[in-house]
């Protein structure tokens, strides 16, 4: 055998060695890897399990209080925050004032359901199944990549499917159960009416202000009354006796003011703390997201952070609209904790916009995390003046862009909520929050 016979005959026994090396370190690997995402298909599974039974539990409970009707129980599911937690404190709730009350307490008084116009191809029994399959998250398989495992000769030569191999050995061992509910968004939300729970009433019972002779007494008797009066006629009543009460204060405070050279205050810093609360409440409530009693009201902030933002800032534009006769001199109490407000408001937002963009940088380094679609950088939104005309001024661009931003949210459907990054044409960052119907910083 000559010299050059023998290199090769070696060169080949050392190259059989290093792919059989190659094609076991591979194969390990790829072992590792499914087994990897066996245990965390098997946690999320068991977790999905869960979840379903508590949502099976909630609704069935809710349906005890209408005679096992489960498509009302779904229906107030749905209004009292569409969630276990708040759908298990309101059967709290309703059941405490059905034992209480007994014949005084009737659930459809306090409960209003809506018809349902149900497609052909769903039957009534199928409403419960095809509800929780669609409200409990899907499991969405952890994809593996060929490039996940370096495989060195054995991938080189012949360049196996490592990936598919590693998701075919996850679903023979933890296959993910097909799901063939139905969509359930055609049951609405049912309309609750708390003033018929025990709570409500218990509370308005005890917190009513009766008159003590003080205008400071009798402004907030007419407030408080005004609030809690549901009947949108009296409750214009109500508030036009209270808004034509401060006007006769003010006339009082003057001609006070002329005879003694004193001035006065109508309130104190805990009575316009109370008059700000029952405006905030009011507008949140008048807007859909509470769940509760009275000012112990229950603000459904998760996910309705835009439109709860948006109902503060307009109750504030109210009360400033109610006070505009007088001059924050006149009533340093009041605009100061008018200022105060407006402050906190601004500080809730700003923390809300920090915490989204938070969340979108950590998606971005999470490779499971997917898309973060409640935040839009600025690169993003500067595609959408692409075709836009250039304004004659600088505040006339503005408009037209702000414009453009809100008529995509509406035509794309942004989520509420959704935080935009916008460069202004003066140059300054804006990080606007699109409430679902309009921009707010």
């Amino acid at each position: 055998m000559s010299f050059a016979t023998g290199f090769i005959t070696g060169l080949a026994k050392s190259v059989d060695e290093q792919l059989k090396t190659d094609m076991k370190r591979t194969q390990d690997r790829i072992d590792g890897m499914a087994q990897y995402r066996v245990t965390r298909r098997r946690a999320e599974l068991e977790r999905q399990d869960k979840e379903k039974e508590e949502l099976r539990e909630s609704v069935l409970k809710l349906a005890s209080l209408v005679g096992g009707d489960t498509t009302k129980a779904i229906q107030m599911y749905k209004a009292v925050g569409n969630n276990v937690s708040d759908a298990n404190k309101f059967y709290d709730v309703a059941l405490k004032s059905q034992r209480t009350l007994g014949e005084d307490f009737d659930i459809y008084k306090g409960v209003e359901f809506a018809s349902i116009n149900a497609p052909e191809n769903i039957k009534p029994a199928d409403y419960l199944n095809n509800f929780i399959e669609g409200s409990v998250r899907q499991l969405k398989p952890l994809p593996a990549l060929d490039s996940d495992v370096s495989s060195g000769l054995y991938g080189a030569l012949f360049k196996p499917k490592i990936g598919e191999q590693v998701m075919r050995q996850t679903d023979a061992i933890a296959p993910i159960p097909k799901s063939e509910y139905k969509d359930t968004s055609f049951i609405p939300p049912a309309k609750v009416n708390f003033n018929e729970f025990l709570d409500y009433k218990k509370y308005q019972k005890d917190n009513q202000i009766a008159s003590k002779g003080s205008f400071e007494a009798q402004y907030n008797e007419y407030d408080t009354a005004a609030f809690y009066e549901k009947d949108p006629e009296k409750k214009k009543i109500l508030e036009k006796k209270r808004d034509d009460f401060y006007k006769k204060y003010e006339k009082g405070k003057e001609l006070n003011k002329s005879s003694t050279g004193q001035t006065t205050s109508l309130f104190s810093k805990e009575s316009i703390t109370s008059v700000i609360q029952k405006a905030n409440i009011a507008a949140i409530e008048g807007a859909g997201y509470t769940e509760g009693v009275g000012e112990n009201l229950k603000v459904l902030l998760n996910g309705n952070e835009g439109p709860v933002f948006e109902a503060k800032m307009t109750a504030l534009k109210g009360l400033r609209k109610r006070f505009e006769t007088t001059k924050p001199e006149d009533e340093p109490i009041l605009f100061s904790a008018l200022k105060a407000e407006e402050d906190a408001q601004k500080f809730q937002r700003d923390s809300y916009i920090q915490k989204q963009e938070n969340n979108y940088i950590a998606a971005t380094k999470d490779e499971d995390a997917g898309i973060y679609e409640k935040y839009q950088t600025q690169d993003t939104t500067k595609q959408l003046f692409t075709n836009l005309p250039q304004a004659a001024s600088v505040e006339a661009q503005f408009k037209q862009e702000l414009k453009a931003i809100k008529q995509t949210a509406k035509n794309e459907g942004y989520t509420p909520g959704k935080v935009i990054e916008y460069v202004a044409p003066n140059g300054r960052l804006l990080k606007l929050i699109w409430t679902g119907n309009s921009l707010i910083q």
